[in-house]
């Protein structure tokens, strides 16, 4: 009986690897529609071209490890550097996977031509643990 305390208590006890609870980038991407985890996660959006004409442009992440108090951040740009779409998601628990994404549709005049940039980050406290950019360019 003794034992099965010992053990209760060295489970209990034992430290969380620091690394455990860092959150990990899963994947990021621009799809031109609104993504879908499931077919983020397949890689249907691995290919994605931007057109002239393409209905919408929407950049993509899955996160995962996400801890109370984390401070998701996405933004997505326009060529000349102009804010286009943003989420700031703030948590309240802890989240092993978390899928999100920030977009718009077509603007009327269709789409500038050059480099559109998606930024995520992923603050916790003053710390930023995450900070990615990812780039798709109409030519």
């Amino acid at each position: 009986m003794r034992w099965c305390l010992l053990l209760l208590v060295l489970l209990v006890a034992s430290p969380v690897a620091a690394a455990d609870l860092l959150p990990r980038l899963v994947g990021a991407g621009f799809a031109l529609e609104r993504p879908e985890p499931q077919a983020a996660r397949r890689g249907a959006y691995a290919q994605t071209e931007l057109t002239l004409y393409s209905p919408g442009l929407s950049f993509w992440v899955d996160v995962a490890a996400l801890q109370a108090g984390d401070h998701l951040v996405l933004t997505l740009k326009d060529p000349d550097g102009g804010l286009m779409a943003a989420r700031d998601l703030d948590f309240d628990l802890p989240k092993d996977d978390y899928f999100a994404f920030a977009g718009m549709k077509r603007p009327s005049r269709g789409w500038k031509r050059g480099p559109y940039t998606g930024t995520v980050q992923v603050v916790r406290g003053d710390w930023i643990l995450i900070e990615e950019s990812i780039h798709t360019a109409l030519p």
